[in-house]
């Protein structure tokens, strides 16, 4: 069974995180901390990334549910099987809930130190996507009629949100100390668009009427810069859509698809044993103008019942085409249409706090507080840590986590350096690989570095 977990969990997370990385925060000595505050300055001298092995990030979260909430032991006579437990999995949703995917790869990275400034340059491979679902989306599998209460049952999707871009920045930062008590930095990032889609409205629904009349209707929008091709029926509407086979993977990276980012931090030494920082990260857009579409349907289908006396009987109908008009009908009603367009988005951006405590130089105690907006919900998150490096050759961490519907996540990190070659890894949630059926976060970060 616990196989059977770990898969789903796998498969979970690799198809569809946000960037915590809030233990990368406090692990001694590794230089891509810097990419959660530029002001950071995690080395005294020079780094280079190892090519495409300098940060490999793979995050992910599920606020609803945890495979064990969707998969249960069965009951009488599959007592000795699993099963999909849709009414169990109902209960565990909140109203709003949130699946999240990040996976960032570093292609090149470097940095120099020179007088009192620092100055970074990393090329980075990302991919983001955010869902945000309802708990209605269970309600379906009720029907259209309670009939214990006899009385009809609506149904609403208007919760749901999509939004998955997939980009690559070349990112040039600078970190400088003001006097004693401060730091500053800032990150421009220059970025190349590949795809993106996202949803502009979703209203859709089904009502049921006293009479048991229905009424299914659609006012839904999405907005994408894909490599597909599309397929119009005779009237003009979209009737197919597939991978476009004449586009060569250079065209995904050398496109009109382009914009601009931006990282600004800042620490402030409050004494000699405390650090205070903080940071805004991915503020920034891309413009989207190549192989750009918008696709939006706006119908709505009325059924009123039928007779089926004739066919209960066995008898000939007067209409024996019926079903296939009911089904055409249906069809029409929620037609798709497609327009060209250019449109912008956003980086989803965060905003993070930090605090630092030395008691001993070995010895490191530190809190982060990281905020996201996803579709104009705040989802909050906050991190305790505890760092021991009892020299430069070794550093540790070990956090403790508060995230939304998941309130204990366990983390810890390692940094090993060997003459100029540093190994790190690092998560925020090491329960989730000792428990993956109970997980809703899961993340990790490891990179090969060459530091002098």
């Amino acid at each position: 069974m616990k196989q059977i977990y770990i898969t789903l969990f796998i498969l979970t997370f690799a198809l569809g995180s946000f960037a915590q990385d809030n233990a990368l925060m406090f692990l001694n000595g590794v230089p891509q901390s810097s990419q959660i505050n530029p002001a950071f300055r995690p080395v005294k001298g020079n780094y280079f990334a190892l090519p495409a092995l300098g940060s490999i990030k793979i995050n992910g979260q599920n606020t609803g549910f945890s495979w064990s909430e969707l998969i249960t032991q069965g009951s009488g006579l599959r007592a000795d099987s699993l099963i999909v437990n849709l009414d169990n999995l109902s209960g565990a949703l909140q109203d709003n809930n949130q699946l999240a995917t990040e996976v960032s790869i570093q292609v090149l990275g470097f940095g120099f130190a020179s007088g009192q400034s620092y100055f970074t340059f990393d090329i980075n491979y990302r991919f983001k996507a955010k869902i945000n679902y309802p708990s209605s989306l269970l309600d379906l599998r009720l029907g259209n009629w309670d009939y214990d209460n006899d009385r009809p049952i609506n149904h609403s999707l208007a919760g749901l949100y999509l939004n998955g871009m997939n980009y690559t920045e070349v990112a040039l930062g600078y970190s400088r100390y003001i006097g004693d008590k401060f730091s500053i930095g800032f990150r421009a990032k220059y970025l190349f668009g590949v795809a993106s889609i996202e949803s502009q409205k979703f209203d859709v629904g089904m009502e049921t009427f006293e009479n048991g009349a229905m009424r299914v209707y659609t006012d839904a929008e999405f907005q994408t810069s894909l490599p597909v091709s599309v397929e119009y029926d005779e009237e003009g509407y979209v009737s197919s859509m597939s991978y476009d086979e004449n586009i060569d993977r250079g065209d995904l990276f050398t496109n009109d698809n382009r914009g601009w980012g931006f990282d600004i931090g800042l620490t402030y030494q409050a004494t000699n044993k405390l650090t205070i920082g903080a940071a805004v990260n991915d503020l920034g857009y891309i413009n989207w103008k190549t192989r750009t579409s918008r696709f939006y349907s706006k119908g709505e289908f009325e059924f009123n019942g039928m007779d089926i006396s004739d066919e209960i009987a066995g008898e000939d109908g007067q209409d024996d085409n019926y079903w296939d008009d009911l089904a055409d009908e249906f069809k029409n009603s929620f037609k798709v249409s497609e327009e060209e367009t250019t449109y912008k988005t956003g980086l989803m951006a965060s905003f993070n706090v930090t605090a630092e405590y030395k008691p001993k130089n070995w010895l490191s105690l530190g809190a982060v507080s990281k905020s996201y907006i996803l579709d104009g919900k705040w989802i909050p998150e906050t991190t305790l840590a505890a760092g021991l490096s009892p020299g430069s050759a070794f550093s540790t961490v070990f956090t403790y986590s508060l995230m939304k519907n998941a309130p204990a996540n366990f983390g810890a990190g390692v940094m090993l350096k060997g003459g100029p070659l540093q190994f790190y890894c690092v998560t925020d949630h090491i329960n989730s690989i000792l428990d993956p059926k109970n997980a809703k976060y899961v993340n990790t970060r490891l990179g090969i570095n060459l530091v002098f």
